[in-house]
């Protein structure tokens, strides 16, 4: 439980209790609509409630582009975009109530965005307040400037980090490996690598950075078309071994989504009647599906979209499924999808924690790492996990029940949490790949990028924060 609550009204006063905490022994923490996964708004100290206030949306260049705060949801913000048909890049599941300061901070993508359309890529500029107060608009044409002048020590250090990192190329493909797939563990130090203007590269470390940099007062984003055309079924396969291997192929037909759901995913959906219409009389043994989904903006499109993916569909072991443009059949298929972590987490046994992780790797290696990850769930009585996740992407969620108030349980956790750290990365894969780093995973950020990168993120928490009160 937090020991104090504020609920400022503006960025401004957000600054003044930056001022303010140098004299008292607190840290601040910053909450907005509190669907993170990881523990990222769970604080002891100051809690700083973002979403009462900061709900103001402006809707810019004709749809293009639309300017927002913190508090407002992904699916208001969509709201608006809608009748100029766009939407934003970031797609998460929880879009109904998380907001965009948690997409921001955490560099949330979702099911349809992969690496190239989440909030990371798709940001235009920032308002931002840094621990010492200071307020920096990187859509300003003097922002960089402006930095420099209020802010010189950071300025210079973010010249200097970025100098360690461009001086030394076995240290920049290293990054660009690691961003070539989901990845949210630590600080984005891809921003080094992608902007040369320290006030570039610091509103994109502000991505992803979970509210340990800097307060965000306001983004601005690049729009995407909303297509309004789509084709969407769930495709079912006897074993988890045929749908994985099926990916690549399916891949190929340029499908806009494609879901995995384990057979325990298939099981909950089934008993909670999240899609009776295709679920309710089918029989599961060992199956698993995939959730494909293709838009395009007219029908002509969309059917040839159609006919490419049921040839395709003809070569592989497909044990049932068709796609279906009927809107009440695709959006019981989606609300069983996004429906699963509340389904399980609501069933789970008394005195038990929902644990629900995400891990991505490169797509040759997902088959790979689904089969190993099943085996160590099983290794360590995990019995009632589900696996899901936006296998397009290569980005599988699995979800647990655990008991953390006994010593047994608890080194259960940990045990499995070792070797499915080690799985991950032998797999040449993200040990978070879009819920940000959060509590579990903070302890492995060096593991996951190594000394060097590693000591480049604590200096620039050090040169950013120097107090720690973030």
């Amino acid at each position: 439980m937090p020991s104090l609550v504020a609920q400022p009204t503006n960025a401004f006063q957000i600054a003044e209790i930056f001022k303010v905490i140098t004299n008292h022994d607190l840290g601040i923490t910053f909450r907005s609509g509190g669907t993170s996964l990881s523990g990222q708004s769970v604080t002891d100290s100051l809690l700083v409630d973002t979403r009462r206030n900061f709900k103001e949306i402006a809707v810019l260049e004709n749809g293009l582009k639309v300017r927002v705060q913190p508090g407002v949801t992904v699916n208001r913000v969509n709201a608006s975009l809608r009748k100029y048909g766009r939407k934003l890049g970031p797609d998460p599941a929880s879009e109904i109530a998380c907001t965009i300061g948690g997409v921001i901070a955490n560099n949330s993508s979702g099911m349809a965005c992969g690496t190239e359309f989440n909030a990371y890529k798709t940001l235009s500029s920032l308002v931002f307040v840094l621990p010492s107060g200071t307020l920096i608009d990187s859509s300003q044409k003097d922002a960089d400037d402006q930095l420099r002048i209020k802010e010189p020590e950071i300025y210079q250090g973010l010249i200097s980090l970025r100098k360690r990192i461009i001086d030394k190329p076995v240290l920049v493909e290293k990054i660009k490996n690691a961003y070539s797939i989901k990845n949210t563990m630590g600080y984005g130090l891809n921003s080094f690598v992608d902007f040369e203007k320290p006030v570039e590269i610091l509103t994109h470390l502000i991505v992803g950075s979970e509210g340990t940099l800097a307060f965000i007062a306001e983004a601005t984003f690049e729009t995407l078309p909303l297509l309004a055309k789509s084709a969407t079924g769930l495709l079912i396969f006897e074993n988890l071994t045929n749908a994985t291997k099926s990916l690549p192929a399916l891949k190929s037909t340029d499908a806009a989504l494609i879901e995995l759901l384990d057979i325990s995913s298939l099981k909950v959906a089934q008993k909670e009647h999240m899609a009776d219409s295709v679920l309710a009389n089918l029989e599961f043994k060992d199956h698993a599906a995939l959730l494909i989904e293709y838009q395009s903006n007219t029908d002509e499109e969309l059917a040839q979209q159609v006919l490419k993916a049921n040839n395709q569909f003809q070569e592989l072991p497909i044990s049932n499924g068709e796609l279906t443009t009927d809107i009440s059949i695709k959006n019981e298929l989606w609300h069983a999808r996004k429906g699963l972590y509340a389904a399980v987490a609501g069933n789970r046994p008394s005195g038990t924690t929902a644990l629900l992780e995400d891990i991505s790797v490169p797509m040759k290696n997902l088959h790979q790492t689904t089969m190993q990850l099943g085996q160590l769930l099983k290794k360590h009585d995990y019995f009632d996990s589900v696996i899901f996740g936006h296998a397009k992407d290569g980005n599988l969620h699995f979800l647990l029940n655990e008991k953390f108030d006994d010593q047994t349980f608890l080194q259960r956790y940990e045990d499995f949490t070792q070797d499915m750290v080690e799985m991950v990365l032998g797999n040449e894969g993200s040990l978070k790949a879009e819920h940000g780093t959060g509590r579990i995973m903070a302890p492995y950020v060096k593991k996951q990028f190594g000394d060097e990168l590693y000591q480049i993120m604590v200096d620039l928490k050090k040169l950013i924060d120097q107090r720690n009160i973030l």
